[in-house]
């Protein structure tokens, strides 16, 4: 289950990987970056799923409100010590956020485990492939507020989303779109 930027969103967020790639540029071996159109932000992950029909009927209930996301600063996960994704945080001040993956992610528990990790949104820029002698560099472009331009996108639906492994990386596939209006707001996507 996943949020697509739009197409302001996605030029603004492939110039913003861009210059964070060139501050990183001495350490872009360490790092595989993801391709632009493939960022997203996802709000449940399903795994491997053979038959998408039962999920996106127990999605019909979810609504989606009107949002705007705006990306705010940078980080890694798991943590500094051992990080394995270099990622751009995402803030929504309403809650409306929060609430839409709370709602999928309930309607989800029939077809898989609930995550245990707090939910934190954000869009993957790149796997980190090497240690982390980089992070001190990203913690000082935090500190040049070199990001005092923040992108913005504005959301309306959410996607079921299908991956597929290859030997570039993984691509995605939108299943299927749902829409603010429970009662038919959904739509299909060929």
């Amino acid at each position: 289950m996943a949020l697509h930027p739009d197409a302001a969103a996605r030029t603004w967020l492939a110039d913003f990987q861009q210059r964070v790639r060139k501050r990183l540029a001495r350490f872009d071996r360490e790092l595989r970056w993801v391709d632009p159109e493939a960022i997203h932000l996802t709000l449940v992950f399903l795994g491997e799923l053979p038959d998408p029909v039962p999920i996106a009927n127990a999605l019909e209930a979810c609504r989606c409100v009107p949002m705007d996301l705006t990306v705010s600063g940078l980080g890694v996960f798991p943590n500094r010590r051992r990080p394995a994704v270099l990622w751009a945080g995402l803030a929504e001040p309403t809650g409306s956020l929060l609430k839409l993956q709370a709602e999928i992610a309930k309607a989800l528990t029939p077809f898989v485990e609930p995550e245990r990790r707090a939910f934190k949104a954000h869009l993957t820029l790149a796997r980190i492939k090497g240690g982390g002698s980089w992070l001190g560099v990203v913690t000082s472009m935090l500190a040049d507020g070199w990001n005092d331009a923040p992108g913005q996108w504005h959301v309306e639906h959410f996607s079921l989303m299908r991956s597929e492994q290859g030997s570039a990386g993984a691509r995605h596939f939108v299943v299927r779109e749902f829409g603010g209006d429970p009662a038919g707001g959904a739509f299909s996507i060929s």
